[in-house]
C-alpha cells in the first residue's frame, strides 16, 4: 500500500526547490507500488517535478502514462487528463493543449461545476484563456473571460484574468480599454512575471501614441521586474535602448534621460 504521508513529504521536498532528489524519490515509490491509480498519482507529481527541471518531453510521457493507466470511470482520471493538457502546452503545443482543454471542460463538465471542483475548472478556464491568446484569438477567451469574473476566484487569479483580457483586448485594436485592465492587473496581485509584461505592453502602446517618455518608464520597470537571464529581460532592454534612440531622433532624447 502507498505511503501518502511519504508522498507528501517528497511533494514538499519538491517544493522547496529540489525536484531532481524528489523526482528520484517519486520512482523509487512508484515502482514499490502495486495498484494502477496509486501508480498514476504518483507519475502525476513526477509530471511537476521534470516540469521544474524544464525537461517537458518527459513531462509529457509522464503524464501520458499517467492517464493510460486509469480507467475512464476513475476519480482520478480528470486530474490525469488535466496534468496531460498542462504538459503539452509546456511543451509548446499550444494548439494541442487547446483542443485538451476544451475536451476537459465538455467531458466533466458536471463533475467540474459542484464546489469540490471549482478550483479545478477555472484553472483550465484560465489556462484555455492564456493558450487561446498566444494563439492569436480574442473573441472566444473574452466569452470564457466574462463568464469566469463571474466566479469566487482568488485575488491572483482575478489579477492574471485582467491581464488576458488586456492582451485580448490589444488584439482586437481596443488600446484605451486594454491600458485599464493592464493597469487593473498590476494593482491586483499579478505575478511578477507577469506583471512585467504588464508594464512592458503598456510601454508599447504608448509608444505607438509617439509618448516616449513614458514609454521609457514602462519599458524600464518592465525591464527590471523580468527575471534575471530570462529572454523577457532581454527583449525589454532592447526596448529602453531602442526608446532612448527613437526619442533622440525625434528631439527628444532630453525628456527621457
Amino acid at each position: 500500500m502507498t505511503d501518502w504521508n511519504r508522498v507528501r513529504e517528497i511533494q514538499a521536498l519538491r517544493e522547496s526547490g529540489h525536484p531532481a532528489e524528489a523526482l528520484v524519490e517519486f520512482k523509487a515509490l512508484r515502482e514499490s507500488a502495486t495498484d494502477a491509480t496509486d501508480k498514476s498519482s504518483i507519475l502525476m507529481h513526477e509530471a511537476l517535478s521534470y516540469y521544474d527541471l524544464g525537461h517537458f518531453d518527459k513531462e509529457v510521457e509522464a503524464a501520458s502514462e499517467a492517464v493510460r493507466l486509469l480507467q475512464e470511470e476513475s476519480p482520478t482520471r480528470p486530474y490525469a487528463e488535466f496534468t496531460l493538457a498542462c504538459a503539452h502546452e509546456h511543451e509548446g503545443k499550444l494548439d494541442l493543449a487547446a483542443q485538451e482543454l476544451k475536451a476537459f471542460l465538455k467531458k466533466y463538465a458536471g463533475l467540474l461545476g459542484d464546489n469540490e471542483h471549482t478550483r479545478l475548472r477555472c484553472d483550465a478556464q484560465l489556462r484555455l484563456i492564456a493558450n487561446l491568446i498566444t494563439l492569436g484569438h480574442a473573441i472566444e477567451p473574452l466569452s470564457i473571460a466574462d463568464a469566469l469574473k463571474t466566479e469566487d476566484i482568488s485575488p491572483k487569479e482575478r489579477a492574471e484574468l485582467s491581464y488576458r483580457e488586456a492582451v485580448a483586448h490589444g488584439l482586437l485594436g481596443r488600446h484605451d480599454h486594454a491600458l485599464k485592465l493592464y493597469k487593473d492587473a498590476i494593482n491586483g496581485s499579478l505575478e511578477r512575471p507577469l506583471a512585467a509584461r504588464a508594464h512592458f505592453h503598456i510601454g508599447e502602446v504608448l509608444y505607438d501614441r509617439g509618448e516616449f517618455s513614458r514609454a521609457l518608464d514602462e519599458f524600464k520597470i518592465a525591464e527590471n521586474l523580468a527575471d534575471p537571464g530570462s529572454s523577457d529581460k532581454e527583449h525589454f532592454a532592447g526596448w529602453v535602448k531602442h526608446t532612448l534612440r527613437a526619442a533622440g531622433n525625434t528631439g527628444l532624447e532630453e525628456t527621457v534621460s
